[in-house]
C-alpha cells in the first residue's frame, strides 16, 4: 500500500514535469525557402556548344548534361528551359569517363541509347521513358543531349547595342546566370563551354581558357573549362569589344583585368588593391583561393554593383573609372565583396535561400575588413555606421531574421555583416578565425547550411554559441537600451559609478530579451578611465564600476565603438557630450556625441563645433559639423567653410558645396576653385551653385566647363545642358533629348530624363524614350522612366 502511494506520487511528478516542459515553446518565423531542391538527378558536368544571333536575341545551343540518378524509381526528369524551342533530346548511359556513343545526339539507336519521350511543360523540359523501356538506375551516370534555340526576354542574358535604335551603343552580350539560355538543373558542376562568335570580339567566361580557335567564317570559338566543381548558377558569359591586362596574386594566381578597348588607362584605378585582396583574404580566412585563376569584366547597363560568378566576376561599367570618378563610385568594395564570394558563395554554396546570409553576410563582412586594412579604423567605423542605419531602416518595416529568405538586402548584407562583427567579438579573434577556417576547409566545393557553420564554431572551440545564433540569426529584431548612471559612495567610503541598464524594446515569443557582453568605460576629468565588461541579459540590470581615486566623472561610454547593434537612449548633459566629442578615443563615439548635439542651439555649441574641427579630421565628423553650422554666415563660420572647400577629402568638399545652397560672395573664389576639383561630382555641384547664386556669371561658368563630360551618366554635361537651357539656350534641347533614348547607357538616360523633368519639358520623342525606359529590364532605368511619365501624368502604353 505504501509502495503504491510512492508510485502514484512519482507518476504525478513526472506528469507535472512534462507539463511544465511542454508549456515552454520556441517560436520562429516560418520560412518559405527552407526546403532543399527536389533532385531526381544530380548534374555533374555540363558540356555546351553555344552560338548567338544577337540582332535576333537568339541563342543556339547543343548541350550535354552528365547526370547521376538519385532515386530507385524515377518516372521523369525535369530540366528548366524557359523560352526554349527544343530540337532534339537524347538520353544514353555513360560510365564515368566514357565518351558518348556516336550518333547519340541525333537520337540514333546505338550502344547505351535509352529510348525516351519528351515534351515542354510550362518552363520545363520533361523527359520520360518510352513505353516499354526501362529508365534510370540509381547512382548510375547518364548523359542528356539537348539541341535547342532560345530567345530570352527576361534575362539573365542581355543583348545590348545590336538593334537599329541602339546604334552607337557598345555591342555586347552578357549573362551573370545560366538560366534562360542554358538548360538548368540546380547542382555543383564541372564544365566545358564552347562559345562561337564574330572574331572581332573577345569572350569571357568561367574557369581556365583552354583555347581560342579561328574558324574559316571569321568567327572564333573560345573554350573555357571549370575543372573544379562550382555552383552551376554561377555561370557567366561576356562578349564585347574588350581587351585585358594580366597580373597575378602574391601566391601566383593568374589575374585578368578586362576593360573596354580604348580605356586601358582606367585599369590601375579601377582594379586598385586587387592583388592585396587575395593576400588579405587568404590570411584572414586561412584557406588559399580555391580556384586556379580569376578575371573581372565591366558590362554595360548592369543593374547591380557586381555579381560573383565562379572565377569570373562581372560588374557595372560605371565603376570602370578614371581618378576624377573615384569619389563618386569606385570598385574597391564591390571588388572585395565579389572576390570574397569565391570562398563563400562559389567555393561553398548555400543550399537553400534561407541560408543566403552564409554567402552575402560573409562577403560583406570580409570586404569591410579588407577596406579597414587599406583605409583605417575610422573608415571601418563609418561603414559600420552605414550598415546600422540600413539595418534600422529595415526594422521599421518588419523584424524578419538575418537567417531567412524574407529579410531583404539590409539584413542579408548589412545586418549580417554586423552580426559577424559581434560573433568575432564574442568568440575572440583567434577562435573566430579557427572556426571560419574549419568551415572553409570542411565545406569547400560543397553546399552548407547555417547549422553546419554553427557546428564549426563548436568544433573549433568546444564552446556552444547556439544562444548567439538563436538571437541574431534565427530571430529578428534588435535590442534597445535605456541607460543612466550616478556616482556614489558605499557605506565603507568606496566610490563607484553605478550604471543602470534597461532593455526597453518590445519582447514577445519571437523576440525574447537579448543577452550580450557590453564594455562600459568611465572617463574622468583628470584624464584617467576605468572599464568593465558586463553581460546584459535581464530586463533591468545594474553595473558598478569602482572609482579608486574618487575622480570626477567626465563622461561614460556604454559600448565604446558601438560594437553591438542596438538602439540607445542615454541622456547626457551638454558638458558630457562636449567632452565625449573632444576626448573619446574612437571616431564613432565622437560622432555619436556630435549627433546627440543636433538639437542644441547653434549659439550654445558654435565654439565647440569650431574647436572640434581640427580634432575630428575624418569626413563623417567634418560633414556633420558643416551640416550643424547650417545657414550661419558669421565670419567664423565662413572661415570654416573656406577650409572645408579646400579640404583634402572630396567628401568634405562635397558636403560644403551641398550645404552652401546660396554661395556667399566672400566664398565665391573658393567655390570657383571647385570647378577644377578632382571629383566630377564636386565640379557639378560647384557649377550648379555658382550659376544659381550668381546668375550674371552663368555664361562665364558655362564657358569654363563647356568641354567637361563627367562620369556616371555624363553628370557634368547633363547639369551644363540643364543650366544652359534654363537660361534661354533652347537649341541645346537637340543634344539633351537624344540622351534619354536607347542609344545611351542607363545612367545617361536616367540623368537626361531627370533634367528634362526639372525643365518641365515633354514632347512626343521624350515621352517615347521614357516609355521604352519604363519597360527596360534594368529596374533603375525603369523607375526613372516611370517617374518621368508620372510627373507629366502620361500613361505607360
Amino acid at each position: 500500500m505504501i509502495l503504491r502511494k510512492y508510485v502514484i506520487l512519482l507518476a504525478f511528478m513526472v506528469s507535472a514535469f512534462r507539463s511544465s516542459a511542454q508549456d515552454k515553446t520556441v517560436t520562429y518565423y516560418q520560412d518559405p525557402a527552407s526546403s532543399p531542391p527536389d533532385l531526381v538527378v544530380s548534374l555533374k558536368h555540363v558540356k555546351a556548344d553555344v552560338r548567338f544571333k544577337p540582332a535576333e536575341n537568339l541563342v543556339i545551343g547543343n548541350v550535354d548534361l552528365t547526370v547521376v540518378a538519385n532515386r530507385y524509381h524515377t518516372d521523369s526528369i525535369s530540366i528548366s528551359t524557359p523560352e526554349f524551342v527544343i530540337g532534339k533530346v537524347s538520353l544514353f548511359t555513360a560510365d564515368e569517363g566514357a565518351s558518348k556513343p556516336e550518333g547519340a545526339r541525333q537520337g540514333k539507336a546505338g550502344p547505351g541509347v535509352i529510348p525516351i519521350t519528351w515534351r515542354l511543360i510550362g518552363t520545363n523540359l520533361v523527359i520520360r521513358p518510352a513505353p516499354g523501356s526501362s529508365f534510370l538506375v540509381i547512382h548510375k551516370r547518364y548523359v542528356i543531349s539537348i539541341s535547342y534555340e532560345a530567345r530570352p526576354t527576361a534575362g539573365p542574358i542581355y543583348f545590348i547595342g545590336w538593334k537599329p535604335e541602339e546604334e552607337g551603343k557598345r555591342k555586347t552580350i552578357w549573362a551573370h546566370r545560366p538560366n534562360n539560355w542554358l538548360p538548368y538543373i540546380e547542382s555543383r558542376v564541372t564544365t566545358d563551354m564552347f562559345f562561337t562568335f564574330d572574331g572581332k570580339y573577345k569572350i569571357f567566361s568561367n574557369g581556365e581558357r583552354v583555347g581560342v580557335v579561328s574558324n574559316p567564317d571569321g568567327t572564333k570559338t573560345w573554350h573555357y573549362a571549370m575543372k573544379k566543381d562550382h555552383p552551376y548558377f554561377s555561370t557567366s558569359l561576356v562578349i564585347g569589344d574588350y581587351d585585358y591586362k594580366i597580373s597575378a596574386s602574391k601566391r601566383g594566381v593568374p589575374l585578368e583585368y578586362w576593360y573596354w578597348n580604348g580605356m586601358a588607362d582606367r585599369v590601375p584605378v579601377t582594379y586598385k588593391y586587387t592583388e592585396n585582396m587575395f593576400k588579405f583574404f587568404e590570411q584572414e580566412i586561412g584557406v588559399a583561393y580555391p580556384y586556379t585563376q580569376y578575371r573581372e569584366a565591366p558590362v554595360e547597363d548592369y543593374m547591380y554593383g557586381g555579381m560573383e560568378t565562379t572565377t569570373s566576376t562581372v560588374f557595372g561599367d560605371y565603376m570602370l573609372i578614371d581618378p576624377h570618378a573615384w569619389w563618386q563610385r569606385n570598385y574597391v568594395n564591390v571588388n572585395a565583396h565579389e572576390l570574397a564570394h569565391q570562398w563563400f558563395g562559389d567555393g561553398i554554396a548555400h543550399l537553400v535561400n534561407r541560408d543566403v546570409w552564409l554567402t552575402e553576410s560573409f562577403a560583406t563582412f570580409y570586404a569591410k575588413l579588407f577596406e579597414r586594412s587599406v583605409y583605417g579604423e575610422d573608415y571601418y567605423e563609418n561603414i559600420r555606421n552605414d550598415e546600422m542605419n540600413q539595418a534600422f531602416d529595415a526594422a521599421k518595416k518588419n523584424d524578419y531574421p538575418v537567417g531567412g529568405s524574407q529579410g531583404g538586402v539590409a539584413r542579408i548584407y548589412q545586418k549580417g555583416s554586423l552580426v559577424m562583427d559581434m560573433l568575432r567579438d564574442v568568440m575572440g579573434e583567434k577562435e573566430f578565425r579557427d572556426a571560419v577556417e574549419l568551415y572553409a576547409r570542411r565545406y569547400m566545393f560543397s553546399y552548407a547550411q547555417t547549422r553546419d557553420f554553427i557546428r564549426c564554431t563548436y568544433d573549433a572551440t568546444g564552446v556552444p554559441y547556439n544562444w548567439f545564433f538563436d538571437e541574431w540569426i534565427f530571430r529578428g529584431g534588435e535590442p534597445e537600451y535605456k541607460v543612466s548612471y550616478i556616482a556614489r559612495e558605499d557605506s565603507a567610503g568606496k566610490a563607484f559609478t553605478v550604471i543602470s541598464v534597461q532593455q526597453v524594446q518590445e519582447v514577445n515569443e519571437l523576440k525574447p530579451l537579448f543577452k550580450m557582453p557590453f564594455k562600459i568605460k568611465v572617463f574622468y576629468s583628470n584624464g584617467s578611465s576605468d572599464s568593465i565588461t558586463a553581460w546584459i541579459e535581464s530586463k533591468e540590470q545594474t553595473v558598478k564600476i569602482q572609482n579608486p581615486g574618487k575622480a570626477t566623472v567626465d563622461f561614460v561610454l556604454f559600448d565604446p565603438g558601438r560594437r553591438v547593434l542596438k538602439k540607445l537612449d542615454f541622456d547626457r548633459s551638454y558638458r558630457e557630450l562636449a567632452s565625449q566629442l573632444m576626448k573619446a578615443p574612437l571616431m564613432i563615439d565622437r560622432y555619436d556625441a556630435l549627433q546627440a548635439l543636433k538639437n542644441t542651439s547653434l549659439p550654445q555649441k558654435k565654439d565647440l563645433l569650431l574647436s572640434s574641427w581640427e580634432k575630428n579630421r575624418f569626413h563623417l565628423l567634418r560633414s556633420a559639423i558643416l551640416e550643424q553650422m547650417g545657414r550661419d554666415r558669421s565670419a567664423e563660420t565662413l572661415a570654416l567653410f573656406r577650409k572645408a572647400l579646400h579640404d583634402e577629402n572630396a567628401n568634405v568638399r562635397k558636403t560644403a558645396l551641398m550645404v552652401l545652397d546660396t554661395v556667399p560672395s566672400t566664398l565665391k573664389p573658393d567655390v570657383e576653385a571647385c570647378l577644377g576639383d578632382s571629383s566630377y561630382l564636386n565640379i557639378q555641384l560647384a557649377l550648379e551653385s555658382l550659376c544659381s547664386s550668381f546668375p550674371s556669371g552663368t555664361d562665364h561658368y558655362l564657358d569654363l566647363t563647356r568641354n567637361m563630360e563627367g562620369w556616371r551618366g555624363k553628370n557634368i554635361r547633363m547639369a551644363w545642358l540643364g543650366i544652359a537651357i534654363r537660361h534661354g539656350k533652347k537649341d541645346y534641347l537637340n543634344e539633351l533629348i537624344p540622351y534619354s533614348g536607347p542609344k545611351y547607357e542607363f545612367e545617361t538616360r536616367m540623368n537626361a530624363l531627370s533634367v528634362l523633368q526639372n525643365l518641365n519639358y515633354i514632347d512626343p520623342v521624350t515621352t517615347e524614350n521614357a516609355r521604352t525606359a519604363a519597360k527596360h529590364w534594368n529596374f533603375k532605368l525603369a523607375a526613372s522612366g516611370k517617374a518621368y511619365l508620372s510627373f507629366f501624368r502620361t500613361e505607360l502604353k
